[in-house]
């Protein structure tokens, strides 16, 4: 019991993520995210953590764990990047098991188990010990979710939840699939998530950047439709921009390739304060193309 209770972490660096960072900016879509994500991880760790058995038995057990696993699912759906800090028992997994015998439609508890296996390295069914090669993991991974992006397309229509999820569910397939040069297949499931949610501007940033080596022009459009959906304060925001400037260069037009940078490099004076500072190789290109035609020609760049 007392490994089980000392493996609750709400925050490895409690220094790092205070609520009062985000609350700081009100009025940012993106912030408030931040907070949200921040409320129901924490939230889920007090429930873990008051959850005094190492198994469950009952439906009552089931009762007392099901707000945990939906603030979880919650807090990924808000803002995925902050379950990195959050750490819950090493028995959550295990505890989603058999919730799910119990229980074998609860969405929540189903996705909490696939988050964590989505975290780990080590093969579930090799003592946890063994750790799995990058292809094996990722390989694991997507036929996880494609399992569980199936199950979930039934019935879309009664259970809106459903819809959330999945379309979460299609951008975690498609991050995936980025990550192992899989691009037609990580374009069809940034599709199928915009298919679901065409607010989603995350997920029509993955599709415009997915065209910008076989179809600029294409990208162009996409990424400006990025910028006029997505707040100023999103963490991709300046990214675009960069985009946009790369593109142009891939298609000779120098003049509005240096605008997009320099708008770029405005959109990062706004940058949120938590987020890390821009590292994209497009640019990297652009602030050494401006520099040299600086060099050749100090009055070229306004």
């Amino acid at each position: 019991m007392k490994q089980v209770r000392d493996s609750v972490r709400i925050f490895r660096n409690e220094q790092k993520f205070p609520v009062s960072i985000f609350q700081q900016y009100p009025n940012s879509p993106t912030a408030v995210n931040f907070s949200r994500a921040l409320f129901h991880f924490s939230l889920a760790s007090q429930i873990l953590e008051g959850f005094k058995k190492d198994r469950i038995d009952d439906t009552e057990d089931c009762d007392a764990l099901s707000p945990a696993f939906e603030n979880i699912v919650q807090g990924f759906l808000s803002e995925n990047s902050m379950f990195e800090p959050f750490r819950p028992p090493v028995i959550t997994s295990a505890l989603a098991d058999q919730y799910l015998r119990l229980r074998p439609k609860d969405i929540c508890a189903e996705y909490v188990k696939i988050i964590i296996l989505m975290r780990t390295p080590c093969n579930p069914g090799k003592g946890g010990n063994k750790l799995l090669s990058d292809f094996e993991s990722a390989k694991l991974r997507i036929k996880t979710l494609e399992k569980f992006a199936s199950k979930l397309s039934q019935n879309l229509d009664t259970h809106p939840f459903k819809l959330q999820v999945l379309t979460n569910v299609y951008y975690f397939l498609g991050a995936i699939f980025v990550s192992t040069n899989q691009y037609e297949r990580a374009l069809d499931s940034f599709k199928k998530c915009y298919d679901l949610d065409n607010t989603d501007f995350s997920s029509l940033y993955g599709i415009a950047y997915l065209h910008i080596d076989s179809d600029p022009a294409k990208a162009i459009k996409l990424f400006l439709k990025y910028t006029s959906m997505a707040p100023k304060c999103d963490k991709q925001y300046p990214n675009a921009y960069y985009m946009i400037a790369y593109a142009y260069c891939m298609l000779g037009n120098l003049e509005e390739a240096f605008r997009y940078c320099s708008l770029a490099e405005d959109a990062e004076k706004i940058r949120l304060p938590f987020f890390s500072p821009v590292s994209v190789p497009q640019k990297d290109m652009m602030k050494t193309l401006k520099q040299t035609k600086l060099l050749k020609n100090p009055k070229s760049i306004e």
